[in-house]
């Protein structure tokens, strides 16, 4: 830097349980040791609610007169020299807030994705695009430093905090001796899986955040291939699949095993019955809306009811990743809170379709049993509630006589009869009719909704004469805007004029 007793100002954004207070430990070590003073001051968000907790650091050589030096406690737009982001989506935010400049900014960000939670909960693809967020930050910063540093701590054992050091100290910004940094992150627990990340994202920051070619790794040229069974039942599923096209062969095969597990061999049957109905009905032409088709036809039919939540809960391999995630030793004890709120409708939904009507047309039962419901936290690590746990999930083996299954089942029918009729006059409009699948999701008024709204477009199929496959498009992203009904009125409005 030409003025040597100007500060260095950087911040760093980073989600909970990435390290970013380590990070910022780390750094004030480094800056210590080289004889710079630092300041940090922190401003923690609420997960991706808010987005991450921000850290800004100032560093200053130390002055020789033993003066202190003023510094700001709060980042300034346009003044900072290193950006960091733990998420690309951060890098954006940092866009966003006027972090960046092109004169002045480098930008260091990981490219993998941490949804929020303004993408999960939209009613359609809320997601960002990764690539058009890539773009932006390197157009509107001075340099951008970029690779997926979740995928390299995990090939290290470490967490993206290790990563994030190494590609700070690889762009060189900081005018600080390698040494230095490697001495203080080879220091206290981990310190090897944290060195060897530290390594790794240095040599990828020096490169300019491009990947590291392996003349060994061929990649994926071959495409899906329907694996070999192991069974006399398992054979018979896969020779029924390889009689599909090819391009839904990974679909079909995924939406099986789905089913297999959410309810038995049987249920799987029944969907690869459907979906060669439907194969056979559309012609060569018609293999997209096939694969989409049998897409949403899967998730549909593993629709979560409180058994599935149940089984989900207590899967072995679910209590592993909790294990993994945390980083917690094989002999440590863990708790785990899990957060319940069941309403009436869905314990009337697990009843036998007869009780659960009852229950449901009631006031009275439903008032009662409204009263005891409501908001749980339950430790699924206490034996109580565990095996209260792998009760609920073994209920599934009834669920074929449910209200709930009875009422989704008759939505699903009545979805891919409307796909199969379809079929047979357009494929084009069996495609829109199709993607109207991807309506149903979320759980409690948000699953009400967008089932009700997809009934409605049905009901417009079964009314019209001549549907286009423009209609059916243009009602399913009115749909599909989120809980402001007017878009979605004002379709359907359109539509019967």
């Amino acid at each position: 830097m030409s003025d040597s007793s100007r500060a260095i100002n950087m911040v760093i954004a980073a989600l909970g349980g990435e390290g970013g207070g380590v990070l910022t430990n780390w750094l004030i070590a480094v800056a210590d040791q080289e004889g710079w003073l630092c300041q940090t001051t922190s401003l923690a968000g609420v997960a991706q609610r808010t987005g991450a907790t921000i850290y800004y650091l100032e560093f200053i050589p130390r002055p020789e007169d033993g003066s202190q030096p003023v510094l700001s406690l709060f980042p300034s737009q346009g003044d900072i020299d290193i950006a960091v982001a733990s998420e690309i989506a951060e890098a954006g935010r940092m866009l966003s807030r006027g972090f960046v400049s092109p004169e002045q900014t480098t930008l260091i960000a990981s490219t993998h994705r941490v949804y929020g939670i303004t993408e999960k909960s939209a009613t359609g693809d809320g997601t960002i695009d990764p690539a058009m967020l890539s773009e932006m930050c390197a157009r509107y910063a001075r340099r951008f430093i970029q690779f997926d540093m979740l995928e390299l701590v995990g090939r290290h054992n470490t967490v993206v905090s290790a990563a994030l050091f190494g590609a700070i100290a690889g762009s060189e910004v900081l005018p600080f001796a390698r040494e230095t940094f490697e001495r203080i992150i080879g220091e206290g627990r981990g310190a090897d899986a944290n060195r060897a990340a530290f390594n790794e994202a240095w040599d990828r920051a020096q490169s300019g955040g491009v990947g590291l070619f392996d003349p060994n790794d061929k990649g994926d040229s071959s495409g899906f291939v329907l694996p070999d069974a192991h069974t006399a039942q398992g054979r018979v599923l896969i020779e029924r699949m390889r009689a599909l096209p090819v391009m839904c062969h990974e679909v079909v095969y995924r939406g099986a095993s789905r089913l297999i597990d959410y309810q038995d061999l049987a249920y799987a049957e029944d969907y690869l019955f459907l979906v060669e109905k439907l194969a056979t009905a559309l012609d060569s032409a018609g293999s997209v809306a096939l694969t989409e088709a049998a897409r949403y036809l899967a998730l549909w039919m593993a629709f979560e009811d409180i058994p599935r939540v149940a089984q989900l809960k207590v899967r072995p391999d679910r209590q592993q990743a909790i294990r993994d995630e945390v980083r917690a030793e094989p002999e440590q004890p863990i708790r785990v809170t899990e957060f319940f709120h069941p309403r009436v409708e869905e314990i009337a939904a697990m009843l036998p379709k007869r009780f659960g009507e009852r229950l449901l047309a009631s006031e009275t039962a439903r008032s009662g049993l409204g009263r005891l419901l409501g908001p749980r936290k339950l430790r699924t690590d206490r034996l109580s509630v565990y095996l209260i746990m792998r009760v609920l999930a073994r209920l599934r083996r009834f669920r074929r006589g449910t209200l709930g299954y009875a009422e989704e089942r008759g939505m699903i029918d009545r979805w891919f009869g409307a796909v199969l009729w379809a079929s047979a006059r357009d494929p084009e409009l069996a495609l829109e009719l199709a993607e109207c699948g991807r309506m149903v999701k979320g759980y409690g008024a948000t699953r009400a909704r967008t089932t009700s709204r997809l009934m409605r477009i049905l009901d417009t199929v079964d009314r019209e004469a001549e549907v286009s496959p423009a209609r059916i498009r243009q009602l399913r992203e009115a749909a599909m805007e989120g809980e402001d009904s007017a878009p979605f009125e004002g379709a359907l409005n359109q539509a019967l004029a």
